[in-house]
Formats: structure tokens, sequence, C-alpha cells
């Protein structure tokens, strides 16, 4: 398998050039309730369901520090607006970080997700 490395990208007709370090190099979208299971995923090895409310996320390549940063989603139904207050993202280690929902109380919602931004090791 060959890489291709380069440290700025954008389109061949012009426009807005990117760099590499702005990309998501973790996320996941999974059903928070029950037997917790991701619709979709990148960087993502595993969910596991620590108790009502909380979800540790373990990536597949690690981030090089702990100074990544991301960001969550949540929605009980099938409306994304109705459940953002109280989802809380933290940063644990290089190799898993912690989704945790409140609303009032902990609970498990039936959509979840997360995008993480940082440097891989």
């Amino acid at each position: 398998m060959s890489t291709i490395r380069v440290d700025n990208f954008g389109p061949s007709a012009g426009g807005t050039t990117y760099s590499a370090r702005g990309i998501a190099k973790a996320w996941v979208n999974f059903n928070g309730t029950g037997t917790i299971a991701a619709r979709d995923s990148e960087n993502v090895s595993s969910l596991v369901d620590l108790q009502t409310g909380f979800t540790e996320v373990n990536v597949s390549s690690a981030f090089a520090a702990v100074d990544y940063t991301g960001s969550a989603f949540s929605a009980s139904g099938t409306v994304f607006s109705n459940y953002f207050e109280g989802l809380f993202f933290c940063k644990n280690t290089g190799t898993y970080f912690t989704l945790s929902h409140w609303q009032g109380t902990f609970s498990d919602l039936a959509f979840v997700g997360s995008s993480v931004f940082g440097d891989l090791a």
C-alpha cells in the first residue's frame, strides 16, 4: 500500500485550501439505548456502556497527546434539536474518551455522536 503525505490540500480548480490538521481524526454515530451499537464510525474500535448516560469510546489509532478536542450531539428521538443540553465530551487518554448526557438525570439516548480533532500518534 502507498502513502500520500501532504500538509495542505484543496480542489484542483482553485478555491479554499485546507490543512490536514483540521480533519476529524475519529467520529462515531451510535444508538445509546439498550445494547449500544455504532451506526457508523471512523477510527473507533469499540463502545463501552459504562452506566446510564455514560459511554466510553475507544479509538483504533491513538491520539499523540491528550490535547485533542471534540464535539458531540444527542437526541432522544428522530428530532436532533430536542436534547442538546447537558451532553459532555471528556478526553480521558489518547486511546479513549467519554460521552455523558445529563437531562435532569443521566440518561441513555437513541442518537449520540461525536467528532474528535487532534494529531494521531
